[in-house]
């Protein structure tokens, strides 16, 4: 997300960068690759952050958003995707982080044990937990809204099939309690402070920063499938027609060989 304050020009120039290291075959279509495949998942990621600082309103000093709304400004913040992308990530992810580190650091005595639940978290713990946040609010939007039992049931599915390897069951299930609930809390707080969870603008937010998060979506489908296509289609036009048209090739061919279905 630090992208979505970066002068234009610099995203430019790395946009440049990332599109001189696609490689094409000798016939000129592009090549199927790890390399390419990376690329232009960070042309789209550059893309939305062309998105956020377009529709940021705050004033700009040499080009960087200045501080014109407090921190705790939950009404202007609110009032456009960067401000409300920043407040998702704080509550979720920095805040509740830090929880969630201390946590398991007095729950699991094993040093080692510990930093490889680190690991996990990092690798695709937190978009998988925001993808199963993101359908659970898409499906809310549908019906009446969330449900305490409901929602921590959910994000504690999605991360147990995260958590594998060799972590004992039992260490496993109290790191996905504590994990869940402080990620609980975090949403609770947010609607205590007017936080509008349900509605689209969150859920288009919250797809951001799933891709933002997502160390590598190629090893992730729910990352591509209910984040990424879901923002190449949005009429907003947030990702340019070409990388969308590239993103679409590469990875459309890639779950097929993965034996996988096809994102709609």
């Amino acid at each position: 997300m630090e992208l979505a304050v970066q002068r234009p020009d610099e995203r430019d120039g790395r946009r440049r960068t990332l599109a001189g290291k696609i490689t094409k075959n000798s016939d000129g279509k592009l090549g199927f690759n790890a390399n390419n495949r990376q690329q232009s998942v960070d042309l789209a990621r550059l893309d939305l952050a062309d998105h956020l600082w377009v529709t940021d309103p705050r004033f700009r000093t040499e080009g960087v958003p200045g501080r014109d709304f407090g921190v705790n400004d939950m009404a202007a913040l609110l009032s456009f995707d960067n401000g409300r992308i920043n407040i998702l990530a704080a509550a979720i992810m920095r805040d509740a982080g830090k929880e969630i580190s201390e946590g398991i650091d007095n729950r699991v005595q094993n040093e080692r044990t510990a930093r490889e639940i680190q690991k996990h978290m990092a690798r695709h713990g937190w978009c998988s937990l925001l993808v199963a946040l993101i359908q659970l609010i898409d499906k809310a939007n549908k019906a009446v809204g969330l449900v305490a039992d409901a929602v921590k049931l959910t994000l504690k599915d999605a991360l147990s099939k995260h958590l594998t390897g060799r972590i004992a069951e039992q260490v496993k299930d109290a790191v996905v309690d504590i994990v869940v609930d402080r990620v609980w809390s975090a949403l609770t707080r947010l609607l205590d402070a007017h936080f509008p969870l349900l509605g689209a603008d969150t859920v288009r937010v919250l797809r951001m920063l799933a891709v933002f998060a997502c160390p590598w979506v190629e090893q992730h489908r729910d990352v591509y499938q209910h984040a990424l296509v879901p923002l190449m289609d949005d009429g907003r036009g947030l990702v340019a027609e070409e990388v969308k048209a590239q993103v679409a090739t590469l990875f459309t061919a890639w779950w097929q060989r993965k034996g996988q279905a096809v994102a709609p």
